[in-house]
């Protein structure tokens, strides 16, 4: 410990050696067994699922909004009898709102990106191995 200051610098004048214990290690997919890749897929699988019920999760207040808009719009036209400017405006932000939602839940974000292509690569792999 007498290498380590307050301010936050580490003064190391002869060797030292960090052991984390950690037990895993990192391997390269190609590297891995036949059944590390068949039981890798599922996981990275899942991984994509939660993603995605985590993204809907977190548009759903953006749903709540453009059904709120599109109904106090069609509420404002029924009211006044006839479509005026702000009914519009509301219609509009609404149904932009309810795309721009839509278009954010399907669209796989990097992370879903990166495990589908690591999924794609394991069933390359295991084609290449004959196993699939």
């Amino acid at each position: 410990m007498r290498d380590f200051t307050n301010d936050g610098s580490i003064n190391v004048h002869g060797d030292m050696n960090v052991t984390d214990n950690s037990s895993s290690e990192h391997k390269l997919l190609i590297h891995c067994s036949n059944e590390e890749l068949l039981e890798e897929r599922p996981f990275r699988q899942e991984n994509i699922r939660i993603e995605q019920g985590e993204k809907v999760k977190r548009l759903k207040p953006l749903y709540v909004i453009s059904i709120i808009l599109f109904v106090a719009a069609a509420a404002w036209t029924t009211i006044a009898g006839k479509t005026d400017l702000a009914a519009f405006f509301m219609g509009a932000a609404s149904i932009f709102i309810a795309y721009q939602s839509l278009k954010a839940t399907l669209e796989p974000n990097a992370f879903q990106v990166d495990e589908q292509n690591v999924v794609n690569q394991i069933s390359t792999l295991l084609k290449q191995r004959r196993v699939e």
